[in-house]
């Protein structure tokens, strides 16, 4: 698994990548972004950090779940399941939902 995700052969979930963050003992938004960041003790649930920033950058750009639906392809039930901690997305998803609100992974990832 860990040879296919360097090769970029997989779409992996968030919860592997985070699982994968934890034994490396960096953040997960550091993982996908320029540089690894060790972690801190009592860090946030990832699936917390990003329904926050989800919202907030969806509420900051004035879309509704619809329209963010349309405009990034992921469907408004998963982008509400997302918001509401419920559904674990691939990176495949939440690079889809960055593009649209014009943000990076490690930015949506990150607290």
């Amino acid at each position: 698994m860990l040879q296919l995700l360097e090769q970029g052969d997989v779409n992996v979930s968030l919860r592997a990548v985070d699982k994968l963050a934890r034994a490396l003992g960096v953040t997960t938004d550091s993982l996908v972004g320029k540089r690894p960041v060790a972690r801190q003790d009592g860090a946030t649930l990832i699936e917390e950090v990003l329904a926050s920033n989800l919202v907030s950058a969806r509420k900051r750009l004035k879309l509704t779940q619809e329209t963010l639906a349309q405009q990034s392809g992921v469907g408004r039930a998963v982008i509400a399941h997302i918001e509401r901690q419920a559904r674990n997305p691939s990176l495949h998803t939440l690079a889809r939902l960055a593009v649209a609100l014009d943000l990076s992974i490690e930015a949506l990832l990150t607290r």
